[in-house]
């Protein structure tokens, strides 16, 4: 095996996020199918192929495919390894660590979001069987494209997925939801992009940089009778906590079925 090789398979949404960061700093080729995704990538300077085939051999295969396709890359990764056991890692939702480790007894699974495009995901991973060396080379991977955690359980990834996962699509929609508003008050589309992305960058900064929990943070802008309480008192009526524990359970719900299926 060439040490230090990474192989990517999947150059997909999560794969070519990934790629983007780990190219720099690693030998990393990418398997991927789709001829357009390959040339978005190899104008990056990313090593791409059509197939597992003409890739070379490595000492990480990281799995950024949909699960569907899993089966058929299994079988030809079995086949490849032939009795080695390099570091096999999965972002894949719903495959379960015993379907990985029947590949490679050295796998691990991530749950990984899009903000690895600029280098702030939340990666969560998990692997309770893998040895040290191994899990801080999993680690060292996944914190050059953001935070990482682990869970030392495999059934608290269906709530990471709920949670992190997930949870980018749920501060788009907010943020969509809050530029139409603003829009609706007046203001230009291009003001209130600017005003919604500003207010949501600081308030997550200044979330992670508190010792205060969101609750206190909340009440430290509310004042008494206020424009901010006046809103608050609207999400409060209409059900906001409700509905978003509704959102988290139907993510996590769905992560379960895929993991039967």
């Amino acid at each position: 095996m060439t040490q230090n090789t990474i192989i990517l398979i999947g150059g997909g949404n999560m794969g070519g996020a990934m790629a983007t960061r780990w190219q720099a700093t690693h030998k990393l080729h990418v398997v991927e199918h789709d001829e357009a995704r390959r040339a978005a990538l190899a104008a990056e300077g990313i090593a791409c192929h059509a197939t597992l085939a003409e890739a070379p051999p490595a000492t990480t295969y990281i799995l950024a495919i949909k699960p569907q396709q899993f089966a058929g890359f299994a079988n030809e990764l079995s086949t490849i390894f032939a009795g080695d056991a390099p570091l096999l890692i999965s972002i894949m939702a719903g495959i379960p660590l015993a379907d990985l480790t029947a590949v490679s007894p050295n796998a691990v699974r991530v749950m990984p979001n899009l903000a690895a495009l600029i280098g702030e995901s939340m990666s969560v991973l998990c692997a309770p069987d893998l040895d040290a060396p191994a899990r801080a080379k999993a680690e060292q991977l996944f914190a050059a494209i953001g935070a990482v955690a682990w869970v030392a359980e495999e059934e608290q990834l269906h709530a990471v997925t709920g949670i992190s996962g997930s949870g980018p699509a749920y501060v788009f929609a907010l943020m969509e939801a809050l530029e139409t508003a603003a829009v609706k008050q007046g203001l230009s589309p291009e003001l209130s992009r600017k005003l919604v992305n500003a207010t949501l960058r600081g308030s997550a900064l200044l979330a992670d940089a508190s010792v205060d929990g969101p609750a206190t943070l909340r009440q430290q802008v509310t004042s008494k009778g206020g424009t901010t309480e006046a809103a608050l008192q609207v999400f409060t009526k209409n059900g906001l906590a409700g509905t978003v524990n509704q959102a988290v359970e139907a993510a996590v719900m769905r992560s379960k079925e895929l993991a039967k299926k």
